[in-house]
């Protein structure tokens, strides 16, 4: 019977006959998935135990698989076995574990047979147990052993290469390091070196031939530029022009024709038979690289870009450059792959990233020395004195024993500098080629204005692109700089990928798209809060009887928890969450109690003003010395107006920690009054009557309450009359009461009312 079809089968009740899909049944495919999961758990052991190869990262992520497999086994082992157990149990219970006084003959033989099968479905449990159990084991050690043969942490400190004891540890390895040219046994693979000789061979055949291919075929792109200029504006460019695009073409096809040949010759000398698929991908993935260095020679970029001062001379003192960088990629490239296929040991491993250290930093600074004294190449000192550090640091860790640091500093220093020149370079021709297509005068516009697009929007249309393939350009230095000093084309396509996909950096998955989605969220709530706060302000207040200073109040408190709100969405799309902000709230924790009291203080205080609103815009209010009008209050200041026109910024603390006099609180009317003393022999009715005329005639004050005017004082000087009225605000008491005065006695000087003096 077949696993999938014993899966399917229902345990149901045991057959008394031992036919149909009883345990009978399925007992013998359960055993025959046991012996197949221990054969699997031996290979592994066996291949674990090898002496004569170094099992790379490939051959141990494959024995984890098969070590998954057994467990996985073992599980539906278990399963399958229990179920039926369980049925077999309830069936005992039914009949009785033990035999009773006058029971049939047939009911004892079927609780014997039961009782059997039962024991039978025990071992099977207990087998697939067992099963499970070994595969665990096996599993932590295949974990163990990835865990002590990976890389080294930068931190790894190993004996130094000054002293004895790291060239005994060499020795000994000595048989480990034969080990790697071995050639597969048992199906595994092979050493990292097997046959290295096929391979050195085609690794310097595929440089070769791309080397004989690139330099005339940069000739035939220069001189097929040339024609095509000539062919398109009618005249050919001069002799001193220089231009980026076949340069650039020359690399990208050198790239790869590099890669074909690698996949030819590695194919007809079988030099993939055996060997790690990882490793193969690895080389195969570096060629388009070493292609390109090769195809569009640094001499050759360094004679272009005069933009530096850098004259014709340099290219005679960069010479041979082409060859050192593609090596020394080359070589970066096949010490990473043997880094992560754990197929060397560690200590030789170490020995040989320092003598690359050191070939490179000399090689690096021989190049600087070279560009300082034979051309006039302006940023040459600055990088030789780079060169310097970078060699001072690698040297001295090497020296301390820090290996695996210096290694990674200059794999870093060489891949930054590598793809920032191969990217600049693809930059620079996209953007000449974009300019010379689509600028104002070009043939591309000239045809396009015969179909009435304006020059303008070609022009356009020329920078957008240019600034798309720029962005892109950026997106691939990012996965460079992600891709742990790896130059080979699929590890950056994945990193590529992955930055659009996703990926974890420091427990926060991140994606471009997300970045993307999260700027358009923020984009989106910047024109919807204002819509909203316009609408509000706008249509929405005129028609309330709020006042200014709720009104601000409203669309303020509106616009910081809508900005929260945003914050938070924008949080929870990005995969923050507060585990990962435990660190940002240790750091403001510390902040506050250090630096930002004041700040945290002056917070709180404008959520308050907010909320309970003792001042609000548009009040009049007396601060110490300060005396002027709300015209904002934000959760960290209040901007009062002053009278000469200036403003005056106040921290919120101070409206909570100091007194306030506000003018307008509770109701924005205020009273002005004004005292008139006639003379005695006056006529105070006909007084009295036409003042009170005259103030019901004014309009700076309020008829409801209606104003007054009553006699206050008699005495024989004069009678006193006092006049009083309601104003809307108290900003308009002094001119009103001014005016009020001046209008008071022009109306009693003409009735004739004589004014007395004052008492």
């Amino acid at each position: 019977m077949k696993t999938g079809q014993t899966a399917k089968a229902s345990p149901g009740l045991p057959s008394v006959s031992g036919d149909g899909y009883g345990w009978k049944t399925l007992s013998p495919a359960l055993d025959r998935q046991i012996r197949a999961a221990q054969g699997k758990l031996g290979y592994v052991y066996g291949q674990l135990n090898r002496t004569d190869v170094v099992l790379g990262s490939e051959a141990m992520a494959s024995l984890s698989d098969q070590t998954d497999s057994v467990s996985a086994t073992a599980q539906s082992v278990q399963s399958q076995a229990s179920s039926y157990q369980t049925v077999y149990e309830s069936y005992l219970d039914i009949i009785g574990a033990k035999p009773v006084e006058g029971e049939s003959d047939a009911i004892a033989a079927q609780r014997k047979r039961i009782q059997a099968a039962l024991q039978d479905i025990k071992s099977t449990v207990t087998q697939g147990r067992l099963l499970g159990l070994q595969a665990k084991q096996m599993q932590m050690e295949i974990q163990r052993r990835g865990v002590t043969s990976q890389k080294a942490l930068l931190a790894e400190r190993m004996p130094s290469p000054l002293g004895v004891t790291f060239w005994r540890d060499v020795a000994g390895e000595l048989p480990d390091i034969r080990r790697t040219a071995a050639p597969p046994v048992d199906n595994g693979y092979s050493g990292v070196f097997y046959r290295w000789p096929v391979l050195i061979a085609v690794l310097a055949g595929a440089f070769a031939l791309t080397a004989l291919i690139a330099h005339p075929l940069l000739g035939l792109l220069k001189k097929a530029e040339r024609r095509i200029v000539a062919r398109l504006t009618g005249h050919a460019p001069d002799a001193t022009h220089r231009s980026f695009i076949p340069v650039t073409l020359a690399g990208l096809i050198s790239g790869l024709v590099a890669f074909a040949l690698w996949l030819l010759m590695a194919a007809v000398l079988g030099l993939g038979a055996g060997r790690s698929p990882a490793f193969m991908e690895g080389l195969g993935g570096i060629m388009p690289l070493c292609g390109f260095i090769l195809g569009a020679g640094l001499p050759t970029l360094s004679r272009v870009t005069a933009v530096d001062g850098a004259s014709q001379r340099s290219a005679r003192a960069l010479w041979g450059v082409d060859w050192c960088v593609a090596l020394i990629v080359l070589a970066q490239s096949v010490l990473i792959l043997i880094s992560q296929e754990n197929a060397f040991p560690v200590t030789s491993r170490r020995l040989i990233e320092a003598l690359f250290v050191v070939v490179v930093t000399l090689l690096f600074l021989g190049l600087c020395r070279r560009l300082s004294r034979g051309t006039d190449a302006r940023m040459a000192p600055a990088i030789y004195g780079l060169g310097c550090l970078v060699m001072a640091i690698s040297w001295i860790a090497i020296a301390i024993g820090y290996i695996a640091f210096a290694f990674a500093l200059v794999v870093w220093v060489v891949s930054v500098s590598v793809s920032l020149a191969a990217l600049l370079l693809v930059a620079l021709a996209v953007k000449e080629f974009t300019t010379r297509c689509f600028s104002h005068d070009s043939p591309v516009t000239r045809r396009m204005a015969r179909l009435g697009v304006h020059a303008n929007r070609v022009a356009q249309f020329g920078v957008l692109s240019s600034g798309i393939v720029n962005i892109a350009l950026i997106i691939v230095f990012g996965a460079v700089l992600l891709s742990g000093g790896s130059l080979a084309l699929p590890v950056i396509a994945d990193h590529v990928r992955g930055l659009f996909i996703g990926q974890t950096i420091n427990g926060i998955q991140f994606s471009l798209n997300t970045a993307v989605f999260c700027i358009a969220i923020l984009v989106v709530a910047y024109y919807a809060i204002r819509a909203f706060r316009l609408w509000l302000e706008n249509r929405l207040f005129p028609t309330t009887s709020l006042d200014i200073g709720a009104r601000s109040s409203i669309l303020n408190i509106f616009s910081y928890v809508a900005w929260i709100l945003v914050f938070l969405l924008v949080l929870s799309e990005a995969g923050v969450t507060v585990k990962n902000l435990t660190w940002v709230v240790s750091a403001l924790s510390v902040g506050i109690g250090f630096g930002l009291q004041s700040i945290v203080q002056n917070f709180v205080s404008g959520v308050i003003l907010l909320a309970e609103r003792p001042i609000r815009v548009g009040d009049l209010i007396e601060l110490g010395a300060v005396k002027g009008d709300v015209k904002r209050i934000s959760v960290r200041s209040t901007e009062i107006g002053l009278g000469d026109g200036s403003t005056m910024i106040v921290p919120n603390s101070q409206f909570i920690t100091s007194a306030v006099r506000n003018a307008t609180l509770g109701t924005s009317l205020s009273a002005a009054s004004a005292t008139v003393t006639i003379s005695p022999r006056a006529d105070a009715t006909k007084a009295q009557l036409a003042l009170m005329e005259m103030m019901k005639g004014r309009e700076d004050i309020m008829q409801d309450p209606p104003p007054g005017v009553a006699i206050s004082a008699i005495t024989d000087t004069g009678i006193t009359l006092a006049l009083s009225a309601k104003v809307s605000s108290v900003r308009d008491v002094g001119g009103v009461t001014n005016a009020i005065m001046l209008d008071a006695y022009r109306v009693l000087h003409s009735i004739g009312i004589e004014l007395g003096r004052c008492g």
